[in-house]
């Protein structure tokens, strides 16, 4: 499967993101800072106060894995641009594997500078964005046998996509899994993920900084999540492939696992976060220079960042910081 959504998402003339625009109305999907400039503006000043508290380092590396069009890191600097010495600091580096999307990026973010892997950032305080970055990752899934494991495989049948069983076996990665499944059950597993927010602990650890990670999950994996959309709807994940988004919940206790030696915060609805940072109050304020269509359209962003029935309670904000200084603004230990 993970071979799949890779070739599906990132094939070079064929993939989803490397031929065509995946991003709002004219798009498949709309991500929140598509919805409103104030996500942003509430994550920048959250970072910029995490910034502060480690005391202002004079150079440090501001970070995004998968930055979209950039619209999410240009409302982050714009809204922290009235800090004091945060703009001067900044050295913005995006981490992103589509050249058709890091000449959008390049239109929005000109300052940026861009990466393949999180490995090549500078040795500096890391402060990091992932807004749904990680739930695009490919993914393995495996059915619990009666005392092993049997990858689900995609292949043809017929002369369609569909999935198949790998014969069953033993798999290390979820030997402690046997204990909490039954026979049947479903358990995914990314590959990619462990060795990401490793990587990102050891740089926060050794230089300071923190990172904000926010994407549609919960607590342990169980049972299959992957999903496609296309234009705003879902579809079957083989019904076209390279021309739907690939996605699938993020298991955030593989990120807590792989974070060490860098601590993290409870989890958050993302509702709950950005009323923390005091987006209500923002929304208030713009609210007094629009009327009319303009109006309803910000009041229905608002509602939609952050009302439990919609994006509130779905996605959740984690943390992960120094393990010397307190998390950053909007969440908790």
């Amino acid at each position: 499967m993970a071979e799949y959504m890779d070739a599906c998402l990132l094939h070079p003339t064929l993939g989803y993101y490397t031929t065509r625009p995946v991003f709002g109305a004219q798009g498949d999907f709309t991500t929140a800072p598509e919805i409103s400039q104030m996500f942003g503006e509430m994550i920048g000043l959250s970072l910029a106060q995490a910034w502060l508290d480690s005391g202002a380092p004079a150079a440090f590396v501001l970070a995004e894995l998968g930055p979209g069009r950039g619209t999410l890191m240009a409302d982050i600097l714009r809204a922290t641009n009235a800090v004091p010495g945060f703009t001067a600091a900044a050295q913005v580096h995006l981490v992103e594997a589509s050249p058709r999307l890091r000449d959008e990026q390049a239109e929005t973010v000109p300052r940026a500078m861009w990466h393949d892997s999180i490995d090549e950032l500078p040795e500096l305080p890391l402060f990091l964005i992932a807004n749904e970055f990680f739930d695009a990752l490919p993914l393995r899934q495996f059915t619990r046998t009666e005392d092993s494991w049997s990858e689900r495989m995609v292949g043809l049948s017929g002369g369609a996509l569909s999935i198949s069983a790998a014969a069953p076996a033993a798999y290390a990665p979820l030997e402690t899994r046997l204990g909490d499944t039954d026979p049947g059950d479903i358990v995914e597993l990314c590959p990619a993920l462990p060795g990401i927010i490793t990587e990102i602990g050891r740089r926060i650890d050794a230089h300071g900084g923190a990172a904000l990670i926010i994407d549609y999950g919960d607590w342990h994996s169980q049972g299959d999540t992957l999903q496609a959309v296309k234009t705003h709807a879902p579809v079957d994940i083989f019904e076209t492939p390279g021309q739907a988004d690939l996605t699938a919940h993020v298991d955030f206790e593989q990120i807590t696992l792989a974070a060490a030696p860098a601590r993290f915060s409870r989890l958050t609805p993302q509702g709950v976060y950005l009323e923390r940072l005091g987006i209500t109050a923002r929304a208030q304020k713009l609210a007094e220079q629009l009327e009319g269509p303009a109006l309803d359209a910000h009041i229905a962003g608002h509602r939609r960042l952050t009302h439990p029935d919609e994006m509130g309670r779905h996605f959740k904000v984690m943390a992960l910081f120094a393990s010397d200084a307190a998390p950053p603004p909007g969440v908790e230990t």
